[in-house]
């Protein structure tokens, strides 16, 4: 690696006419840098425990599952099988796969820096501040370091774009066929590639070929091995939560893609700038699917989450480059060529110092209280219960890091791999139905009244706690007034245990 003077002169270089792959370089290791910071904010989502237990098992020999020897087995709960294999293999070197996940993370980021970089060559101020706010922003940090596929969905999806403006489409082609391995939305990709980037017949083809290919290969493994090529969790989702326009969730959408967090609000007259210089851009395909995606939530009415929006955030990242350069350079206009190579040095190392400076900041006030509170006493408890030797059954709506940790059959009342969850409406519905050994039930209204309302509950026994409160197993702690019940979700699960039947 680099030494701290030679990235430092390497991002300085981005005031150049011409940005540089040293310089490109610099900027790809500034953003890996505020990854590694931004870690030590952030927990890894639950959902990730998900992804990384299908690759244990993959790693193991026991196929791609979330519950081996289940007689519902094998489904596809993951939305990302091109992930869940990737990881498969630092689990056969024997590595931890959550901390190879975030390396793997850290370096798809960085490697997408570069490829932004060498996109947007000939702006280096516009796209070096794009850059530096892919790498600063604590929203996309915090989905980054969260364990999910979004860096590697990113990564593709903008290899693709660079291939195909570097006149190499099949390429292209590979990588926008593992784009959509990776995430059901890699199909809306191939759309806005075909419309904008395809401009011959013989492109196309060259483009399309190892497209198809890719598609064929992948649906023919997944339907082979699970007998539908659709996750089962993308069709619990829409059953769960519905689709249909509404504008609540449509208003939602936006606001999460365009401004989840206060600070942004400053950038968006910059971005609103930037989204229309950059249709003029290398980037413009970049740019079209994030605000596709975007679009595509909105209409659609899905139920998101965070990490959906890490496009349509990298997407505001180029935007915000552009408005920014555009910016300068009216502000620089008629001026001679030395000054302005000055005045765009200074605006590149300041915003670099700047993007470090917040991540360092944010690793030092901000602290991942899931972790320990949450993920490792979780972890204990399961050790202590023995729940690999024993092999009890858990049923939970939040099964990531149950299911992990425990090493044992988990019933998922939500429906992501347990099938048979469709039977019932609520998670105190699936209790009643299946009595499993032990219930997690999330400390909130939604789940915790229903459940201690109703009769099922007097066989049950709170017997663990796992908060970022910092709550202790004592009974007080185990029995939460249903009067303080938050109404969102939180990061807080208590774990019943079903009564011997002599009780």
């Amino acid at each position: 690696m680099e030494s701290s003077r030679d990235t430092g002169a390497a991002v300085a270089g981005a005031h150049a006419r011409e940005l540089g792959r040293r310089a490109a370089l610099g900027l790809a290791l500034c953003v890996l840098a505020c990854r590694v910071l931004q870690a030590q904010a952030f927990p890894i989502y639950d959902d990730a425990f998900i992804t990384f237990r299908y690759a244990l098992h993959l790693a193991a020999g026991d196929g791609m599952v979330f519950n081996p020897g289940a007689p519902w087995e094998p489904v596809l709960g993951t939305t990302t099988p091109l992930y869940a294999a990737l990881l498969a293999l630092p689990a056969l070197l024997g590595l931890a796969i959550p901390l190879a996940s975030l390396a793997i993370n850290a370096l798809c980021d960085g490697a997408t820096a570069y490829l932004l970089a060498r996109l947007g060559a000939s702006r280096p101020l516009a796209t070096s501040l794009g850059v530096l706010a892919f790498g600063a922003l604590p929203v996309i940090g915090r989905i980054s370091v969260g364990g999910m596929e979004a860096p590697l969905f990113a990564l593709l999806s903008v290899a693709a774009v660079h291939a195909l403006r570097s006149e190499r489409p099949a390429l292209a082609g590979v990588c926008a066929g593992l784009a959509c391995t990776t995430r059901p939305e890699g199909v809306l990709l191939l759309v806005v590639l075909s419309a904008f980037e395809l401009r011959t017949v013989a492109r196309a083809l060259r483009f399309l070929l190892p497209v198809a290919l890719t598609g064929l290969v992948a649906v023919a493994i997944l339907a082979a091995y699970y007998g539908d090529p659709i996750p089962q969790s993308v069709q619990a989702k829409a059953s769960n939560h519905g689709l249909g326009w509404e504008f609540s969730r449509a208003l939602e959408v936006l606001e999460r893609g365009l401004w989840p967090s206060p600070e942004m609000w400053l950038g968006l007259p910059f971005v609103a700038a930037g989204l229309v210089l950059a249709l003029k851009r290398a980037s413009r395909a970049v740019v079209l699917f994030g605000v596709g995606m975007l679009l595509s939530y909105a209409a659609a009415g899905a139920k998101t989450w965070g990490w959906y929006f890490y496009l349509p955030l990298l997407a505001w990242c180029v935007a915000l480059g552009e408005g920014l350069g555009a910016a300068v350079g009216i502000v620089l206009r008629g001026r001679e060529d030395a000054l302005r190579e000055r005045v765009g040095r200074g605006v590149v190392v300041t915003f670099a110092l700047l993007a470090l400076a917040a991540s360092v900041v944010l690793a030092s006030v901000k602290r991942d209280h899931v972790t320990g509170s949450v993920y490792a006493a979780m972890e204990t408890w399961c050790r202590e219960q023995d729940t690999r030797g024993r092999q009890p059954t858990i049923l939970a709506t939040d099964i990531g890091a149950i299911g992990w940790y425990s090493g044992t059959r988990i019933l998922d009342s939500e429906a992501l791999v347990w099938p048979p969850a469709r039977a019932y409406e609520r998670q105190v519905d699936a209790i009643r139905a299946e009595l499993p050994d032990y219930a997690l039930v999330v400390v909130n209204r939604a789940r915790m009244l229903p459940f201690r309302e109703d009769p099922v509950a007097e066989r049950y026994e709170p017997v663990a706690r796992f908060s970022t409160y910092g709550l202790t197993r004592d009974a007080v702690d185990l029995e939460p007034r249903l009067d303080l019940l938050v109404d969102g979700w939180t990061p807080d699960y208590i774990v019943y245990r079903r009564k011997p039947a002599s009780d």
